[in-house]
């Protein structure tokens, strides 16, 4: 009796300090059970954690037979329909960078392009070819009438200085001397051929554009060149009566009238001119 009991227990205590025995202590009543010579049926093993069973394979892929190397298959990317003059010479790899940046050049639609028509495209046709020949001629016309204007103003404005010494010299006690006389005739004359020029320059130009009247600066300056017009003429009526006047009583009458309208004549023009620049 003492050894059933006893026999058991050593064997527990052996299994126990053992290594083996460690790791079948959860098994101990099994081990009573198959000291008292039953037969028992182990438990199998437990599984391994799955890191090691897939580090495992990872380390010998060579010598699996059963995994298989993935295959990339060897597909040509299509090639645009399209292609530039040129291109289908090209011997590039369709991997290859530069084949990659010669297809997105062709594919990318070009961005050279003008939303806006051309002004000379754009305003073809749109004028009446009699009506742009008119504005053409009156804008050199003008543009003539314009430069020929300052030039008489410079003019007009060297005679009256003449006029004035010479006005001086013969009626305000300069000894009657008429050595100016000369220069203020040529000077008088040319500023009225420059005159007339500048007005039928004025007059003729082609105006094809109907405008209603209005008060501007054109309107203006077409009162004060007409003003300077009839101005220019009493000079010229008063400046002949004048000379054949002279020795007479009346002749510092009409020569004083003639300085008076010359100066008149002069701010008239200088309005005009005024009008149109301001």
């Amino acid at each position: 009796m003492m050894n059933r009991v006893i026999a058991p227990l050593l064997a527990i205590l052996l299994l126990a300090a053992s290594p083996a025995g460690a790791a079948l202590a959860p098994d101990a009543p099994v081990l009573v059970a198959a000291a008292k010579r039953k037969p028992v049926k182990r438990k199998p093993a437990r599984p391994v954690s799955g890191s090691s069973q897939e580090t495992a394979p990872a380390a010998t892929p060579a010598t699996s037979p059963l995994v298989t190397p993935d295959v990339t298959p060897d597909v040509t990317p299509p090639v645009s329909a399209t292609q530039e003059p040129g291109s289908a010479g090209s011997t590039g790899s369709p991997g290859t960078p530069d084949s990659t940046a010669t297809q997105g050049s062709t594919s990318e639609p070009s961005l050279d392009f003008d939303l806006l028509t051309p002004e000379a495209e754009a305003s073809k046709g749109l004028l009446d070819p009699d009506l742009q020949k008119d504005l053409e001629t009156r804008r050199t016309m003008l543009k003539l009438h314009q430069g020929l204007g300052l030039a008489m103003a410079g003019g007009l404005t060297a005679a009256t200085v003449l006029g004035q010494l010479q006005f001086n010299e013969s009626f305000r006690g300069g000894g009657d001397n008429r050595t100016l006389l000369a220069w203020h005739r040529g000077v008088v004359i040319g500023t009225s051929v420059l005159f007339a020029t500048v007005g039928t320059l004025g007059l003729l130009a082609p105006d094809p554009v109907e405008r209603p009247f209005q008060w501007d600066t054109v309107t203006f300056h077409k009162i004060f060149m007409s003003l300077a017009t009839a101005g220019m003429i009493t000079q010229a009526i008063l400046g002949i009566l004048a000379t054949h006047s002279y020795g007479e009583i009346t002749e510092p009458k009409y020569a004083t009238a003639h300085q008076v309208v010359g100066y008149a004549t002069l701010g008239c023009v200088a309005a005009g001119i005024v009008t149109l620049t301001f």
